[in-house]
C-alpha cells in the first residue's frame, strides 16, 4: 500500500527539481548468459534517463568510512526516472561513466537515491 510519502511527496520533489539538475543515464543489464568459465556475460542492456547530481565525499568522511579516494556519491531523483539503481549498474553523468559500488540510501518517500560509485572507462 502506497503511503503519502511514496506518492504525493515523491511527485512534488520530482516537479521541484525537474530541469534543474544534471541529466544522466542509468544503464542496466537486462539479460545475461554464462560463458564456459562460468562468468556472467551481458547479452542486453537498457538505458534509463534521470536527473541528479554528482558529489564528492569529504576527505574526513572517506577516511572514517573506508571509502576509496576514487569514489563519488551520485544523487538520483527517482521521480524523474523509471528505474531504481542497483549495485553494478552503470551511470553516465557530467561526461563520465561510473559503476555503482553500493546503494547508500533511498529516502523514506522513495523520492531520491544516493549511490557510491567509481569511474570506469566507456562501457
Amino acid at each position: 500500500m502506497a503511503s503519502f510519502l511514496e506518492g504525493s511527496l515523491k511527485k512534488a520533489v520530482a516537479k521541484g527539481f525537474k530541469g534543474k539538475l544534471l541529466k544522466g543515464i542509468v544503464r542496466k543489464v537486462v539479460a545475461s548468459a554464462v560463458n564456459n568459465q562460468g562468468d556472467i556475460v551481458p547479452t542486453g542492456i537498457r538505458d534509463y534517463p534521470f536527473e541528479g547530481i554528482r558529489e564528492n565525499f569529504s576527505a574526513y568522511y572517506k577516511a572514517q568510512a573506508g571509502i576509496p579516494d576514487t569514489d563519488v556519491s551520485i544523487l538520483i531523483i527517482l521521480g524523474l526516472t523509471t528505474t531504481t539503481p542497483d549495485k553494478d549498474d552503470k551511470i553516465y553523468i557530467n561526461g563520465t561513466w561510473y559503476q555503482v559500488r553500493k546503494i547508500l540510501e533511498i529516502d523514506p518517500a522513495g523520492a531520491s537515491a544516493k549511490v557510491q560509485a567509481f569511474s570506469i572507462p566507456l562501457p
